[in-house]
This record gives structure tokens, sequence and C-alpha cells, in this order.
């Protein structure tokens, strides 16, 4: 008997995580499946045969993709012609979803025998177009739900599903304490001759920015992230501040520097920029997961790593700028105000969110303050019950999220599909 085929497709970092361990799941079920992908180097260390690589196709918004609609039509092109070539067995869509709902559309339209497609971690159309459940019911054989309430949706729609967990769970390391993380980072930031402040104390407080894995993010939320930490400074002169911010290994430095991250203090109209520290991909093992666990606290852009720190019971912000056209857009589709997967979940506003206009420098800053004063008491070496408070709602999250090996059983799904 030969061995079964399964073609994934992811087009963005998270997804293909989430992929990555789906596959190992896979193989350790089945170690003789064939196995190609549209991913990056996650997949390709896993010894699976990459179609394309998606970092060249990472585009965010209605105006992105209408600019790029042609290298994108090229793209499901030249996968189509390769899957009816190669005949896979199941085709696996992680996230990424409009990209993978018109190829799974095309699919089953042009292929003569079209194989089981499985959608693992299905389009949010709970919180916009959900005119795309029309879409998911024509061409998607089974949606493996990662949210608790997606079984409801879709069992009204009568669209055959499963909830599998969710897999950001899967996904979580040893929680890394501050004062390791900041010993392991100040030994990389010395072999890779960069300056570093040494000798972290119990004082230091660890602020983590995540700006984004896109060019557009990295646009629109860098300049506001230097911005605000240098007036934290400024306005808390006797507290020990340390910024490090996670580089996406498809970012480069020159980018950051571009909008204004520079690797060594720097004189600007008189005034002394911070130095915000850059944690690199390479750098360590899971380097996101050891800094958004270490962290007192983040400032993220918005996403997974949104949930992935309310897992780790980090207090946060999430905020997200894009074009006015982006954004007016966004305002039509939507059908939910919350934008971020921890509030969603849990029914409430745990963590706040600064979209658009409110992504403001007033706003991240007061906010990061909120966390170390309270009304009656400055930071005194303690965070404020507000921080604690945020941290207790997130722990009762994980809780209720827990109890599920989200790739395992994802995998005996597409095993048993194929």
């Amino acid at each position: 008997m030969s061995a079964k085929k399964i073609f994934i497709s992811c087009g963005e970092l998270s997804g293909e995580s989430h992929a990555s361990r789906l596959v190992i799941e896979l193989l350790k079920q089945e170690p003789e499946l064939e196995i190609r992908a549209l991913g990056s180097d996650i997949l390709k260390e896993l010894r699976v045969k990459l179609i394309e690589d998606y970092r060249e196709y990472s585009f965010s918004g209605l105006t992105e993709v209408v600019a790029n609609l042609s290298k994108i039509l090229g793209l499901k092109k030249r996968i189509l012609e390769e899957l009816q070539e190669w005949q896979p067995d199941c085709v696996v869509l992680v996230d990424y979803g409009g990209f993978n709902l018109e190829l799974a559309k095309s699919i089953k339209a042009e292929f003569k025998n079209p194989p089981k497609i499985i959608e693992y971690i299905a389009p949010q159309i709970w919180a916009s177009r959900p005119w795309r459940i029309k879409a998911i019911k024509a061409s998607i054989d089974k949606v493996l739900c990662t949210l608790p309430f997606e079984e409801k949706l879709y069992q009204e729609a009568n669209i055959n599903h499963r909830y599998v967990g969710n897999p950001v769970l899967g996904s979580l390391t040893r929680a890394l304490p501050k004062q390791e993380f900041l010993k392991n980072f100040a030994e990389i930031q010395y072999r890779k001759g960069f300056s570093s402040k040494t000798n972290p104390t119990s004082e230091t407080i660890l602020i983590g920015l995540f700006p984004g894995s896109r060019k557009s993010e990295i646009k629109h939320m860098l300049p506001l992230m230097i911005k605000a930490s240098n007036q934290l400074i400024e306005r808390n002169p006797k507290l020990n501040f340390r910024f490090i911010l996670a580089r996406a290994s498809n970012i480069k430095r020159s980018l950051l520097q571009k909008y204004g991250l520079h690797s060594k203090l720097n004189l600007a109209k008189g005034k002394k920029q911070h130095h915000i520290e850059v944690l690199d991909a390479d750098d360590m093992l899971a380097p996101n997961h050891k800094l958004l666990s270490a962290a007192d606290a983040l400032w993220l852009c918005s996403g997974t790593v949104t949930l992935e720190a309310a897992l780790y019971t980090t207090p946060y912000f999430l905020a997200y700028k894009s074009s006015l056209i982006n954004y007016l857009l966004y305002l039509l589709f939507r059908t939910i105000k919350i934008a971020g997967l921890a509030n969603i979940i849990s029914g409430k506003s745990i963590a706040k969110e600064f979209l658009q206009y409110d992504a403001n420098l007033n706003n991240f800053v007061n906010e990061t303050e909120a966390w170390l004063h309270s009304p009656k008491q400055k930071y005194n070496g303690d965070f404020s019950d507000y921080y604690y408070n945020i941290k207790s709602e997130f722990s009762e999250l994980k809780t209720q999220l827990s109890g599920f090996d989200s790739a395992k059983l994802a995998a005996r799904e597409v095993l048993d599909a194929c």
C-alpha cells in the first residue's frame, strides 16, 4: 500500500508554528506519510517538501492584497498545478483564511477526484465577513474548531466539524524567570558584540515589545513604541526599565532601523533616544515564548501572540494601526467590537485594546503606568492591584482552555479523512 499524501497550506508564522506541531504528530502516527506544503524553514526542517515559501507573499490589508493580486493569483496557480500532478489524499488549510478558502474552492471545482479538505484554525467568521460560512460549507469537508464557541456556529450551519482544543496551548514552553532570561540574553548580546546592560536586578521592569511580523505593522507600530518607551523613562526617572523587542525572522534589522530603532544610543534633536534591545529569532530556542513568559508586561501588535501572552498570564495591551482605507474596511466588515482572542474567549475586556487612533502615545504610557502605580500608591517594587487582577483573569482563561491535545486530535482527524 502506497504512503498517504498530505498537502498543508499556511501563509504566516503563527499558522506555520501550529502546522509544525501537526506535522510532528502526523509523522508520529504514520511515519511513511508524504507531506508537501506552502510554508517556510519551520516545515522544511521537518523534512516537508515546500512547494512555495509563503514569506514572499505575506501581505496584510486590502490595499496590499490588491497591489499584489497578480502575484497571489500566480501562487495559487502554481499550487494547483503541483497538486493536480501529485494528487494528494488530503489538503489541510491552516488559518490564512482568504487565500486558503479560494484555494479550496478551486480544488473542488477543477479536480476530477478532489482530495478531502480539512480546515484547521478556520477563518474568524464570527468576527468579520460572516458570509464566508457559505464558502466553507461548499468547499470544506471538515472544520477542526479551535475555539469553544465555534462549535455552536458550525452545528447551526450543518457543517461537519469537531472541537480539537486550541493549538496555542501546545505551543507554550517552560515559563522562564525574568532573571534567568535577562542573564541568558546578556550573554547572547555580548557574544554578538552588541552593547547590553549587565547584572540584571530584581528591580528591573522588563517590557517586551512585539511590533508584528509584517512590514506594514513595523511601519505603524515601531515608531510609536520607541516614543512611548522614551516617555516612560522621562516620566519615571527612578525606575529601571528594560525594553526588549522580539524581531520576527522575516523582518530585517535594516527595516527596524528605517523606522527609528538603532543599535546604539543616539542623539536626535538634542534628546537621548532610549536604546531598545533586540531579541532575534535565532538567539535562543523559542525566543518569543521566553520573552512572553519572562517579561513583567508586554506591548503587543494584534494577533495570535495576544493569546499566547494571556496563557503565560503576562499582562499586556493589544495595539494595531493600519492605513485609513484598511481601517475603514475593518469597521465595515467586523461583526464584533473586540479584537483580541483572550477577551473574545473570556467574554470580557481583560486586556486593553488600542486600535487605530487609540493606538497613541498617551494610551501606551498611561496603561503601562497603571500596571505600576495604583491611584494611592506609587510603584515601590511591586505592581498594582489592577496588574494582578489581569494575571488572575488570564489564569482562569488558561484553565478554561486546558484538557485538549490539539495537534494530536487534529492529526487523527486528518489521517481518518485520508
